[in-house]
């Protein structure tokens, strides 16, 4: 089997694929000083629900964006699975993409993995649109025909996320109530009655306001006129409905970029 992990600055998603197939996945909030042990109990509950054993698995990979979080993750790979994980970001690592930013050391591990999915999938050229602790947009580009690689990771947009926004909105003012974005009614009128149904109304259309305009920038590309939009990230449902250039919401798109990366770099696999 192969342990999949995507470390984000709010969450770790961790699946487990059988071949080409996920069995299994479930998520534990990301903190730094989180020890190995506690990863290991976590995944020996999902196991025992499947009947199976952690030395079934063989393979593990890793997509972080939280460096103080990689190493127990690495650890807890290497110590409890006795498996050297694959960690996106090293160098001998093919994603196959060409990434043309300033210094591709800085790009985002999930914003890559995110670029493997849709070139895998055939969606080039594509603006990624996730919704995660920052919102971002990504993309993605045909490949030159004899560079080697399948598609460009050309650069994109961080915009702030929504948690983090009305986290921030929440704390600089002292008479506003705490929001939980996940419960908002997609119906909601712009005009609030409330002071918290004013807050929605700005969070859930500000937002779209953000999203639209800065994909009908994109779009004015030439290069990305005719670009796919696709959505992911745990708030992409909600606003799907309420922004007409999104193509597709795909929530799987990182679990299946990690798949891909593993599948392309044979090297790795114990299995």
């Amino acid at each position: 089997m192969l342990l999949a992990i995507d470390c984000g600055n709010t969450n770790i998603v961790f699946a487990l694929f059988e071949a080409d197939k996920k069995i299994a996945e479930w998520r534990l909030e990301t903190v730094a000083r989180r020890p190995a042990d506690e990863y290991f109990i976590a995944l020996c509950h999902i196991l025992e629900t499947k009947k199976l054993y952690y030395t079934d698995i063989e393979n593990c990979i890793l997509a972080s964006v939280v460096p103080d979080v990689t190493q127990n993750l690495v650890r807890f790979c290497e110590e409890r699975l006795a498996v050297e994980p694959m960690v996106i970001g090293e160098d001998d690592i093919d994603l196959g993409l060409d990434v043309q930013t300033d210094d591709p050391s800085q790009v985002g591990a999930d914003r890559l993995v995110n670029a493997v999915a849709v070139a895998k999938a055939g969606y080039v050229p594509a603006i990624i649109l996730d919704f995660g602790t920052a919102t971002t947009f990504d993309i993605v580009l045909p490949a030159e025909a004899d560079g080697g690689a399948e598609a460009v990771y050309a650069g994109g947009v961080i915009a702030p996320g929504v948690h983090r926004s009305v986290e921030a909105l929440v704390a600089a003012a002292a008479k506003l109530p705490s929001l939980v974005v996940d419960s908002f009614d997609d119906t909601l009128p712009v005009v609030g009655k409330s002071t918290e149904s004013a807050m929605k109304s700005g969070v859930l259309w500000g937002y779209v306001g953000l999203i639209d305009g800065i994909l009908s920038r994109l779009k004015a590309e030439p290069e990305l006129a005719a670009a796919k939009v696709i959505g992911t990230g745990g708030l992409a449902s909600l606003f799907a409905p309420h922004i007409s250039a999104l193509d597709l919401v795909d929530g799987e798109l990182t679990m299946s970029g990690l798949h891909e990366i593993f599948n392309r770099n044979t090297k790795y696999n114990r299995g």
